[in-house]
């Protein structure tokens, strides 16, 4: 339930409000409206002006402090904590308002802390101004749906012949998805990192891995012991991941034989920071080398600690990574579960939507203004469209997007990005209008073609926003 009061507010690495050192004594500049910018012009020979649509400048929030302390010492350490986490920025970080429900992104661009020798025996005040470019006040959650692209009903063939979710495979990772104990097959690392099973965090099943780097600039993550892979064989490792949205500087899939690190591979870009994401990549085992581990690895930033989780790791040999399965989920074990390899005969694990709902998903914008979602198509697909069912927008790219390969594209800055870096902003159609969320419900529906040789329709639309007000 919302609250008047302002609560607890995060900057970085400090936290100001109840339970902290520094009180929140004024706030201004979050429930304002920021100033308009009217495109009005006068009516020649009348009274009066022709009024045009009203936008918003940026948002200045401005934060008064007061700084709590048991002597001038510690109060001074208070000081240089805070001006330490108030330096110029490059970009705009986050400045989260906890108990409201409450986002915005911004720079420190004044900070103030007056010295008064009457009263710095133990209190001390600041005052903090946050410019705030873009203007909208997001929520704390992200959401996320998706949807595979609009495939029409072809009737059935008798005798039914299901393809099901392709080729027969096997999960070489012995302990996937953490719904027993750890056993010897999965070992965590890094002296300041910490594990834990927990039940809070799941993707599937009930439970995940909790991983928490007490110390900045530090590695922490878990390495799966998979069925050996020889050499000359490559080895496709994926495992869904939730990392914060600060504190996580790098994210790395390693391919390794014992302790010894073979390969490794960036995967910070494919995370969602805030939710689930699935990260991936391969390794080809060169000559005289054995894989018989895979590891998924984040380092802090700078800044200091953080949490992150893993769940659902898959390790297969071929020239693509399946949709997740171990012997609970779509496979069988092929030894004692949970700590053995899985396996799904061809043809089995296929899940099918709704009869009238392929193709369409809902996203709900309990803001007051409009949502500029980014979008995820994961491949293979050909021309793909998205269109806003609710409002009769619609974006149509004409390009090939191959299997293994995505497309990130943020309708806030009309970045198109291929495999979340390469710029393919020459992709979108001539005449497409881009997709917004408009407060309440929104129906998206998502198209493409198959490409030849590519069975079914694989492809996979993934919308991701935050509620949205000014």
């Amino acid at each position: 339930m919302g609250q008047q009061r302002i609560g607890r507010i995060q900057w970085g690495p400090l936290t100001f409000g109840p339970g902290s050192p520094y009180m929140v004594t004024a706030i201004d500049g979050v429930d304002d409206m920021p100033e308009i910018r009217a495109e009005d012009i006068p009516r020649p020979d009348q009274h009066g002006d022709y009024t045009g649509p009203d936008t918003t400048g940026a948002r200045v929030i401005q934060l008064g402090l007061g700084l709590r302390a048991d002597s001038p010492d510690e109060l001074r350490k208070l000081t240089l904590a805070l001006r330490a986490a108030t330096q110029p920025q490059r970009q705009p970080a986050p400045l989260q308002f906890l108990d409201w429900d409450t986002l915005v992104y911004g720079k420190v661009r004044k900070r103030n802390i007056p010295y008064d020798a009457e009263y710095l025996w133990r209190t001390g005040t600041a005052a903090l101004e946050v410019y705030c470019a873009d203007p909208y006040l997001y929520s704390l959650n992200e959401y996320s749906a998706s949807t595979t692209a609009y495939s029409p009903a072809a009737g059935r063939t008798y005798p039914l012949v299901y393809s099901g979710a392709g080729p027969a495979a096997r999960n070489l990772v012995l302990n996937p998805s953490f719904e027993e104990t750890f056993t010897g097959e999965t070992t965590g690392f890094g002296t300041n990192s910490t594990r834990s099973r927990v039940s809070a965090e799941s993707y599937v099943g009930g439970y995940s891995v909790q991983h928490a780097i007490s110390v900045a600039s530090a590695q922490g993550g878990t390495s799966w012991n998979i069925e050996p892979v020889a050499s000359g064989q490559t080895v496709q490792f994926g495992v869904w991941v939730k990392v914060p949205t600060t504190g996580i500087a790098a994210l790395e899939l390693w391919w390794r034989n014992q302790t010894t690190t073979l390969s490794t591979t960036s995967v910070i870009a494919q995370a969602k920071p805030g939710s689930w994401a699935r990260v991936f990549g391969s390794y080809t085992v060169a000559a005289g080398q054995t894989v018989d581990r895979v590891s998924a690895v984040a380092t802090t930033s700078a800044a200091g600690a953080a949490t992150w989780w893993a769940d659902a790791a898959m390790a297969v040999t071929g020239s693509a990574l399946p949709a997740y399965f171990d012997g609970a989920t779509g496979g069988t074990w092929e030894g004692v579960p949970n700590a053995s390899v899985s396996a799904r005969p061809a043809g089995t694990g296929r899940v099918y939507g709704d009869a009238g709902q392929s193709g369409r998903l809902t996203a709900i914008n309990n803001g007051a203004s409009p949502a500029y979602p980014v979008l995820r198509i994961d491949g293979p697909v050909a021309n793909p469209s998205i269109e806003q069912v609710t409002t009769g927008g619609g974006l149509t790219l004409d390009a090939t997007i191959q299997a293994g390969e995505y497309l990130i594209i943020d309708t806030r800055t009309r970045a198109v990005l291929l495999m979340g870096s390469s710029p393919r902003r020459q992709w979108v159609r001539a005449g497409s209008t881009w997709p917004l969320l408009q407060p309440g419900t929104n129906t998206i529906a998502y198209r493409g073609s198959a490409l030849p040789g590519a069975p079914g329709q694989s492809s996979l639309l993934t919308v991701t926003w935050r509620d949205t007000s000014l």
